[in-house]
């Protein structure tokens, strides 16, 4: 008698509610919903596959096969690709170089997430990088490099569609197996063959972004946002949309309330204060730099439509710029406003968006990025009813201003009699101001602080003489830390008031931003 032949035949119903469906498992069925839809497109409009077939509907995806050993693989080869120039290329999103901003920070974040680990890819050593790639921005054209792949985990893994499949980190970040010496299956991961097969779709599902938060220590250096979801058809369509964004962030509530602002700027948050998104980061920590670790995990929520209009707001005031280096060797990199993260970390917890300004700036590279380049932001944003609305917090923001406007005016007659730099004598006011100000520990110093800073303006502080009763309660025991806050929040949103002014603060501005942070995907 002849061998029999395996039945390979079946079916999996995978629903977007369904046991077991985590934030990851449901981008990840997104991913897969946009791929078989963008494989119909090529397939002329037909849900097949050799070996198999499919149905998608707005809360699930159904999949039948008659050989499962033929449909997988093909599957899998037509969903999982790389271009002529070694980028990842996924059918659901088009071609990498359609967007090419967005194609790079996927190909650079999937490397440094997903399949960061050597034996999870073929790919160029980073030492010896020769894909290269052209980006326009504002049209002027920047070239940068990256690591060419020749094959990854996703096209050619086994999947068992009948049982239990192991979990490893190109599939799960952080499923690894706890002690081999046990065996492999003694202390892995395992999933369904459904929550397993959305998993190998999560990188097509799910945001990538490139942090450069300006923090010293742990940081992170990309971000994986993953939405959440309610329709499958409606989030496949704001997908498309978020390719042509610039995928940069400061940090992990910025990042996840870019996403966020996106879908409410296309009517699908159906209701704002229950919709939230999870933000996954990973950086480099000092135990294990070989590698890129998930440090941080936040949940991110937005309360009102107000909250929303703010950080729309601080999006549209503080823009990244790409810098060209001054060194003909070196690449371009992103300059990224430190301000819209604070805006997004105090949107999320329910805070005025300056709540915690002066911890924010406690470090050097964090306070030197915010005073230097993202003052125009802020000037706007306290300048605006709409952002910073009136009460007693504003109010107080002006007295500081009209009393730097003054003592600024002070320094320079007394530069012009004894023939002296107002320049150089105006910035280490400005810093002794700054660090006064930033080394209150307690209500009495901060009272005394402010209050002499507001003596040496002079009489005639217009904010002061009409709502002085209203800025005292700031500097009591309960409130003093808002009023430091507002104090460094005034000197860092000054608007210069004459050339000479704009002069100096200019030359305050730290020689060059030439602290180019290098290849975070490495």
């Amino acid at each position: 008698m002849g061998k029999q032949r395996r039945n390979l035949s079946g079916s999996m119903e995978i629903r977007l509610n369904g046991p077991g469906m985590t934030a990851l498992h449901k981008v990840g069925l997104a991913g897969l919903y946009m791929t078989l839809r963008a494989l119909e497109d090529e397939n002329g409009g037909e849900p097949r596959l050799k070996g198999g077939s499919w149905e998608r509907q707005s809360d699930r995806v159904r999949l039948e096969w008659e050989d499962s050993d033929v449909f997988f693989p093909e599957l899998f080869r037509r969903s999982f690709r790389i271009d002529e120039q070694g980028l990842f290329w996924f059918p659901a999103m088009g071609a990498p170089l359609n967007h090419p901003q967005l194609g790079f920070t996927r190909h650079q974040a999937l490397l440094a997430t997903f399949l960061q680990h050597g034996q999870t890819r073929k790919a160029e050593s980073a030492a010896k990088k020769s894909g290269n790639l052209t980006i326009t921005f504002d049209s002027v054209s920047y070239s940068f490099v990256f690591q060419r792949v020749s094959q990854y985990q996703h096209q050619i893994a086994a999947f068992n569609p009948k049982g239990d499949n192991v979990l490893a980190g190109w599939l799960f970040p952080g499923a690894v197996v706890r002690h081999t010496g046990f065996g492999q299956k003694s202390t892995a991961i395992e999933e369904s063959p459904e929550r397993a097969l959305v998993l190998r779709y999560a990188p097509i599902g799910a945001v990538f972004f490139r942090l450069r938060p300006r923090v010293a220590g742990i940081r992170p250096t990309f971000a994986l946002v993953l939405p959440d979801l309610g329709d499958l058809e409606l989030y496949a369509d704001l997908h498309e949309s978020i390719a042509i964004q610039n995928p940069i962030a400061s940090g992990s509530a910025d990042a996840g309330l870019r996403v966020l602002t996106e879908l409410h700027s296309r009517d699908l948050l159906h209701d704002i204060e229950s919709t939230v998104c999870r933000v996954i980061s990973f950086g480099t920590v000092p135990w294990a730099t070989q590698q890129k670790t998930r440090v941080h995990l936040k949940t991110v929520k937005v309360r009102s439509e107000r909250d929303m209009t703010v950080f729309r707001a601080a999006m549209q005031l503080f823009p990244p710029r790409l810098v060209a280096p001054k060194q003909a060797d070196a690449e371009p990199f992103w300059s990224v406003p430190q301000i819209p993260d604070l805006i997004a970390e105090n949107v999320i917890d329910g805070k005025q968006w300056w709540h915690g300004f002066a911890d924010f700036v406690a470090g050097q590279q964090r306070r030197d990025h915010v005073f230097a380049y993202e003052r125009k932001g802020l000037m706007t944003m306290v300048e605006h009813a709409d952002t910073f609305p009136e009460g007693p917090e504003r109010t107080f923001v002006r007295a500081c201003h009209e009393a730097w406007r003054r003592r600024l005016g002070q320094i320079s007659d007394k530069a012009k009699r004894q023939g002296g730099s107002f320049t150089d004598q105006a910035n280490r006011e400005f810093t002794r101001l700054r660090t006064t100000f930033a080394r209150c520990k307690n209500a009495d110093t901060l009272r005394e602080a402010v209050t002499d800073f507001w003596a040496r303006g002079g009489y005639g502080n217009t904010a002061l003489q009409d709502s002085w009763h209203e800025v005292i309660p700031l500097l009591d025991e309960k409130r003093w830390r808002l009023a430091r806050d507002l104090a460094l929040l005034a000197l860092a949103s000054y608007k210069p008031q004459s050339k000479e002014q704009r002069d100096a603060m200019a030359a305050s501005v730290d020689a060059s931003e030439s602290d180019h942070e290098g290849d975070d995907s490495e």
